[in-house]
């Protein structure tokens, strides 16, 4: 019988092929994403040099753009050229895009003349088509990632003529129960699915695998196929057939590469017949793998914690395991599709992994995030079996129909200021006994998730307090975690969130080791000027970060920088670097901030092309005003934890001493480089403005390791960038979304 190491290798060779066209698929829409991406990244988000107000002058008040319907309201940058669009390219919706800042200021003069072309026009109208609230088809993009859009589905005219119904139903009887066996086998390896801890025992007792909601479509596709399958039984035997189930060839034939078992269930494939044996293999390694006891599965999970801390061998642990393993920075990053050597990393997750049963029942839970994909969303709650949980979602952007989720309660978050966004990711899991909190930097679409650097941080379980406490103090930690959490979503004043806050009152965080950096819209002053953005990092770090020399650099990295000033000092060191010293004021003596953001050949070379550069949306126009800013800048390398080629939409701060061996804090937070998301200090810095929702967590080694520094290092804290830091080269460029680029990139093609 192989391990489970071996049994993972052998499903990840199977799976190699498939990836490679997935690949070509999803790159073959490369210039009409890109296209759109160039016009829609996150432009409510971004803000342009704000002049100071005074907190008792009338300040503009608009609700967030809303870029999935208003495409026209996009313009184009100073100089460029309104984009072209394949006509062969197939559409792909605006959410695939993941979010930052953009400015939007600097595509307000051209917004008229935009809204004017041609293009834009074409591109306006075949989106309000698709957008008609008459159906709730699944996001076209999915069909790249693991979620299938099964709604378009019907038999097409080339696979049709290959075989006959006959032939078809007398393969698929042959056949059936290999591929459920082969299904269940994806299940456990699937990038869509937990790939550590899925229980394929009960898989195989049920022989059941849960069905998406179907539409009409479907239905009538279904009913209307001459190709039907027969349904089985537990022990995979024939049962009386049923036509009203039998199955439908898949519309794409031999090139469908799609691994989501409910899409495999739903539709026929007949290419996966069994002729040179491999499905065979494939199905005895599902069944070792099955019959194997899920007590001694457990047992190994369990103790795999004991291991040293980022050992390469905790990488096939579940992740309940590996969390644990992670304590006491719980500091995670996401797995690339694409670059299988980041499933290697034992600091890394899949979504599913947040729904392991080991981690707790989920009684309801919470998302709060920027753009979110209904179905992509749900389609992960399914495969964790709480679905049918209460789940409340905060949003900024979203794609798909609340009404078809019955407990799901979705709230549009709308900004007092105009430039400002609901740009946090954030989940709140409750459980039966405890409760969890999730701090990201990943919206909730399938890209960011899939083929985008992304980071976690992955709260403790924190236990009901005795006695039926319920208080703001009760089971307070010292890093005040839980009022500052409180206060953040109080701050929405949204009935819904309210609510949660009195849930979390009644949870113990005293074992919460990290500070809450959230920022809110407003002027904030008094008090409260300190309990937000980087006047927040700035209290936290005076407090219990040390004391270190101002010549040392702050590191920033970001995926996306919004206006920052005629010079360094203007705020981009004179404010954020300032903070992130810990200093008290604003001072000549401002340390030197050092920026990691991709350049164009970064984007080139990366896993995706120049469609890696659809997270990053920072465009010529703003960087024509703060050219200074090439000399602070940096590549994305990160060669040592193997994702140098998967471009960053994460966003961490730090300082690093002068050998580059330790740090003196570490932030993972919503927040990219802009005044919008951090706040701008006014009225002689008496109050602290800020446009947007942010949320993020400050590692300080007071709390965690009860020292002044951070070591760096695999088994402590593991940076998601190689230091030291690769400058620009000379004549580099930073990526910019809204530019020409006449050279091929790794696949050949040009952009837009």
């Amino acid at each position: 019988m192989d391990s489970d190491e071996d049994l993972a290798r052998k499903l990840q060779a199977q799976f190699d092929e498939e990836e490679r066209l997935a690949r070509e698929q999803e790159h073959g829409d490369a210039i009409f994403a890109q296209t759109l991406a160039s016009q829609s990244h996150d432009l409510s988000e971004s803000e342009e040099e704000v002049v100071e107000v005074n907190r008792d002058e009338e300040v503009p008040v608009r609700e967030v753009v809303d870029l999935d319907s208003d495409v026209e309201d996009v313009g184009k940058d100073e100089g460029s050229s309104p984009q072209k669009m394949g006509s062969a390219s197939k559409t792909v919706p605006q959410h695939t895009i993941s979010d930052d800042e953009t400015d939007i200021e600097d595509f307000e003069a051209d917004r008229k003349s935009s809204s004017n072309s041609p293009v834009i026009n074409e591109q306006r109208n075949s989106h309000n088509k698709e957008s008609s609230p008459k159906k709730s088809s699944a996001p076209e993009h999915t069909l790249s990632d693991d979620e299938t859009d099964i709604e378009d589905m019907e038999i097409p005219a080339e696979t049709s003529k290959k075989k006959s119904a006959e032939e078809n139903h007398q393969t698929e009887t042959k056949n059936t129960a290999k591929q459920i066996d082969e299904s269940l086998t994806r299940m456990r390896s699937e990038h869509s699915l937990s790939d550590d801890d899925t229980n394929t025992e009960e898989l195989v007792s049920s022989s059941e695998v849960p069905e998406p909601p179907k539409t009409e479509k479907d239905e009538k596709s279904s009913s209307s196929s001459g190709n039907q399958q027969t349904p089985l039984k537990k022990n995979g035997s024939k049962e009386e057939a049923n036509s009203s189930k039998k199955r439908p060839l898949c519309k794409f034939g031999a090139d469908c590469y799609r691994k989501n078992p409910w899409h495999l269930e739903e539709f026929y494939h007949p290419h996966l017949e069994d002729k040179d044996g491999a499905g065979a293999k494939r199905k005895s390694e599902s069944s070792c793998s099955a019959s194997e006891p899920a007590e001694k599965r457990r047992r190994e999970a369990s103790s795999g914690s004991t291991m040293r801390k980022g050992s390469t061998s905790n990488r096939n642990m579940a992740f309940p395991a590996r969390l644990a393993a992670s304590s006491p920075f719980n500091f995670f990053v996401n797995k690339s599709f694409s670059v299988k050597e980041t499933h290697e990393d034992p600091l890394s997750l899949v979504f599913p992994d947040l729904f392991n049963p080991q981690l707790g029942e989920i009684v309801e839970s919470v998302q709060l995030n920027f753009m979110v994909d209904l179905e992509f969303l749900m389609t992960n709650y399914k495969a964790g079996k709480a679905d049918s949980k209460p789940l409340l979602v905060m949003y900024g952007q979203m794609e798909g129909n609340p009404r078809d989720y019955t407990d799901v309660t979705c709230t549009k978050v709308n900004l007092p200021f105009q430039y400002g966004t609901h740009h946090t990711k954030m989940m709140i899991f409750q459980y039966t006994d405890s409760l969890r909190v999730v701090i990201h930097t990943a919206n909730l679409v399938p890209n960011d998730w899939y083929e985008k650097t992304q980071g976690y941080w992955v709260s403790p379980a924190f236990p009901l307090l005795e006695g039926g406490k319920a208080g703001l103090l009760d089971g307070e930690s010292p890093t005040r975690f839980k009022r500052d959490l409180v206060d953040y979503l109080a701050s929405y004043k949204a009935p819904d969130l309210t609510r949660w806050t009195h849930i979390i009152k009644k949870y113990d965080f005293t074992s919460c080791n990290t500070v809450f950096v959230g920022s809110t819209p407003g002027y904030h002053a008094g008090e409260h000027k300190d309990k937000w953005g980087h006047m927040k990092a700035r209290r936290a770090i005076r407090q219990h970060g040390g004391t270190w020399t101002s010549s040392v650099p702050i590191i920033a990295q970001c995926s996306s920088i919004g206006s920052l000033g005629k010079d360094a000092k203007s705020w981009l060191s004179g404010e954020l670097g300032m903070s992130l010293t810990g200093a008290p004021g604003v001072c000549a003596s401002a340390p030197k901030v050092n920026v990691i953001y991709p350049s164009e050949d970064d984007v080139c070379n990366s896993s995706e092309g120049w469609m890696g550069g659809s997270c990053l949306p920072y465009n010529s126009g703003t960087h024509a005003k703060q050219t200074w800013l090439t000399e602070c800048m940096h590549c994305w390398r990160s060669d040592r934890r193997k994702r140098t080629r998967v471009m960053p939409h994460i966003k961490t701060y730090t300082r690093l001493n002068k050998s580059q061996s330790s740090a003196q804090f570490f932030l993972l937070t919503s927040a990219n480089i802009s005044k919008a998301a951090w706040g701008t200090l006014q009225k002689q810095n008496t109050q602290l403005f800020i446009r947007s929702y942010e949320a993020g967590i400050l590692l300080l080694p007071k709390f965690l390791i009860d020292a002044t520094e951070f070591p760096l290092s695999a088994k402590d804290l593991s940076l998601p960038y190689d230091v030291p830091l690769t400058p620009y080269p000379n004549g580099a460029t930073p990526w910019f979304m809204n530019t020409d680029k006449s050279r091929p990139d790794i696949f050949g093609r040009t952009y837009p």
